[in-house]
């Protein structure tokens, strides 16, 4: 195939284009253009050259693989000649970064992300070195974490005085369940260990709390770069080791190591291949993402002994996190209740917070809803809100078609809200005839740039008259007939639990302290809607809810609402 080159004037600086290479392409780049057994000066000024028409372009300059030679091949290019042994020469040969994930730290193009480098301390047994931020830097196009001499005699403490200093790379903010993954390139030698994990433990304070000790893991031990090591501590309880063989050498290229965290379930893959997973009493807590190359002491049965061999470098050219899919937070013991205080939206009513959040007041939704709304019945006090069924305060308050005889609670959000995750803890009302709700809405009572929505609502109903139940619907363009009852396993009138469902296009999944209890597919809602949560008795529905027998007041309790746009 012949090349066909184009030369543009981009902001000033003179780009080569080419079209589309055949033939197989090696992962990674070869910075020795003229193959004279060095990479150099030469080879720079040969790419240069070429890049301004003063030579012919080959096949090998195009550094990067992208199948364009230009400005940023020639970047690649003295990077590597600057920092030999860089991953300009180390083949890449894992996944390609998901430059679309929730949080990303493209090392390669100098981006840090959400890292910092530890600086100052030790970690202890079995750790033999001090974090110095000089020890973890980006340079050229990767992360190095380096493990050194140690640079201050006197770094030390009463428990524990290192032989060696360390590199160790951590984000400022706490992640939950998702996909994480980097592409590192791991140590070679007895006593080393290269990482990459999530981690939180009592040194992190949240919301006045010291948070349990909850980390997920993958490590290459410098000894066996054939291998992986596999394991999750739960609450400070570890043991859940797993050794796995690669079926290639860490050490010598780039790989893509990861792990899909979600509730009750680990499962850790290599270069996009599932390799291995783990379910049970698995981490809940919200961590830290994290990476560090380091020496062992007082471990050489686990590691072998360390040499003392220096400088030692892991490399890394990226590291993503995905938020699941689900943004369902399952049973993290992070805020309040297991409630996500990041979510997009969050109305955090147990800390007298109502968010998005008002209480209707003055009108009657009409059949079946046999009550006026007031905001006198929906109301935030000793950190819940309160949705009460009650008398009905006014006596003339109606309408010429419905004449409700109670007054009802509701709750509903200012705004407009779409595909995401949304999520309640709740503590429903115990009497026939009457409902306590979680759900989205619209209709045609809302007007979007002049034109009615439609009748589009999604559903978390229980009915008083057996509250070891809900019942889970939803109407597209005014159809419904969708219902669904679930046995919960509990009484939801006795404590508060938690609600939520996974609003996607095509498809709504619900549920239940953070497990999974049904979905459907289909003509699902389309139409952004408001979040609402009501208390109500009905009225001509008996059949459904049995008759309501007039108790009052009767309150369903809410300590938060949550949601996390998808």
């Amino acid at each position: 195939m012949k090349k066909r080159v184009r030369i543009m004037a981009a902001s000033g600086a003179l780009l080569m284009s080419v079209g589309i290479l055949t033939g197989a392409v090696l992962a990674g780049m070869n910075a020795d253009l003229n193959g004279d057994g060095a990479a150099n000066r030469s080879d720079a000024a040969m790419l240069s050259d070429a890049l301004l028409g003063k030579s012919s372009l080959t096949k090998n300059m195009d550094q990067d693989n992208d199948g364009t030679i230009n400005a940023k091949d020639l970047s690649r290019l003295k990077n590597a000649i600057l920092f030999p042994q860089t991953s300009s020469s180390i083949p890449d040969l894992g996944t390609k970064m998901n430059a679309n994930a929730t949080m990303v730290a493209n090392f390669s193009a100098g981006q840090a992300g959400d890292f910092f480098a530890s600086d100052g301390w030790t970690n202890g047994k079995p750790f033999d070195c001090w974090w110095y931020k000089e020890n973890a830097e980006i340079v050229g196009d990767h992360l190095e974490l380096r493990i050194d001499q140690k640079w201050n005699s006197g770094d030390s403490n009463p428990d524990w005085n290192p032989s060696y200093s360390g590199g160790e790379f951590r984000t400022n903010e706490f992640y939950s369940y998702g996909y994480y993954e980097t592409s590192m390139q791991a140590i070679k030698c007895d006593g080393v260990v290269s990482s990459f994990f999530t981690y939180t433990g009592p040194s992190d304070v949240v919301n006045g709390k010291q948070n349990p000790w909850d980390e997920i893991d993958i490590e290459i031990l410098g000894k066996d770069t054939t291998k992986v090591q596999l394991n999750y501590y739960r609450n400070g309880q570890g043991g859940h080791e797993k050794m796995i063989d690669l079926g290639f050498d860490a050490s010598e290229a780039y790989h893509t190591y990861g792990f899909n965290w979600e509730p009750g379930k680990i499962t850790w893959y290599v270069d996009g291949k599932e390799i291995w997973s783990m379910s049970g009493d698995v981490p809940v807590t919200p961590s830290k993402i994290m990476m560090n190359a380091w020496p062992g002491k007082t471990v050489d049965e686990w590691l072998k002994p360390y040499n003392g061999n220096k400088p030692l470098t892991a490399r890394y050219q990226w590291v993503t996190y995905q938020k699941s899919n689900s943004n369902q937070q399952g049973n993290q013991q992070q805020g309040n209740s297991g409630m996500n205080a990041n979510a997009t939206m969050a109305a955090n009513f147990s800390a007298g917070q109502a968010g998005d959040f008002f209480a209707s007041d003055g009108w009657t939704n009409g059949k079946p809803f046999d009550c006026y709304w007031y905001k006198r019945n929906a109301y935030i006090q000793d950190g819940t809100l309160r949705l009460i069924i009650d008398q009905k305060w006014n006596a003339n308050d109606g309408n010429p078609d419905w004449m409700p005889s109670y007054s009802g609670g509701e709750f509903r959000t200012n705004n407009f809200y779409h595909y995401g995750y949304y999520e309640t803890s709740m503590k429903a009302i115990k009497n026939d005839g009457v409902v306590s709700s979680f759900f989205t809405y619209t209709g045609p009572s809302d007007v979007v740039n002049g034109q009615q929505n439609p009748w589009d609502e999604i559903d978390i109903e229980i009915l008083g008259k057996d509250t070891t139940k809900v019942q889970l619907n939803y109407y597209r363009n005014g159809q419904g007939g969708h219902e669904k009852m679930i046995d919960l396993g509990f009484d939801a009138s006795q404590a508060f639990h938690r609600y939520g469902f996974d609003w996607q296009p095509g498809k709504i999944t619900w549920y239940i302290d953070g497990k999974e209890v049904w979905s459907m597919t289909g003509d699902v809602p389309v139409t952004p809607s408001k979040i609402m949560m009501n208390a109500w008795p009905g009225k001509t529905v008996d059949e459904w809810l049995k008759p309501y027998n007039g108790n009052k007041p009767l309150t369903a309790y809410y300590e938060w609402v949550t949601y996390n746009k998808q």
